[in-house]
């Protein structure tokens, strides 16, 4: 039996409130929607929300036309796409890095330019800049979550990668997520 499940990927961001979560789901949940993914985080004095709506295709179509007047009514730039969910890849390992580092040009480029050349899929990526509070330097947190194919070596992908870290003057780690 085909899979009835609709799927709709959505993007808000506007002024930080403490009511916007609950004015959102308020809103899906009004349209007969539930949740497979949502992520609200503050950017700057902005909140952004990403949304995973699922439904029959009646409701995601109800949710879809209903987007622009929430936008207005929220005061929320507001994205839509429809969209199919993420098939699981049983080809990978799920896979952890958390880097520190000074903050420096082309950090996040060389980070990420790496897990290409291995491979290595970035599924998730939160980045935050600080200054220390021992030496008031400009540092940078990073953590990624990956997918490692399981034709990769782990113990070598894990030697080039502390070998970056080296040359990154970064302090890193990269373990499996265990579940």
């Amino acid at each position: 039996m085909a899979d009835t499940k609709k799927y709709l990927s959505i993007v808000a961001m506007g002024p930080a409130r403490e009511t916007l979560l609950t004015e959102l789901l308020t809103a899906i949940s009004q349209r007969g929607c539930a949740i497979d993914d949502f992520r609200i985080m503050p950017v700057g004095d902005q909140t952004v929300v990403t949304i995973l709506a699922v439904g029959n295709w009646s409701e995601i179509a109800k949710m879809e036309s209903a987007l622009p007047g929430l936008g207005d009514s929220l005061g929320l730039a507001i994205q839509s796409n429809t969209a199919a969910r993420r098939p699981s890849t049983t080809d990978c390992r799920p896979y952890a890095a958390d880097i520190v580092a000074p903050d420096q040009d082309n950090l996040l480029v060389s980070l990420s330019r790496f897990f290409n050349d291995y491979g290595v899929r970035t599924t998730e990526l939160t980045a935050q800049t600080y200054r220390s509070s021992l030496t008031g330097a400009a540092m940078c947190s990073l953590h990624f979550t990956l997918e490692v194919p399981t034709i990769q070596h782990p113990q070598s992908l894990r030697d080039a990668f502390m070998d970056l870290c080296d040359e990154l003057f970064a302090d890193g780690v990269l373990d499996p997520i265990k579940h």
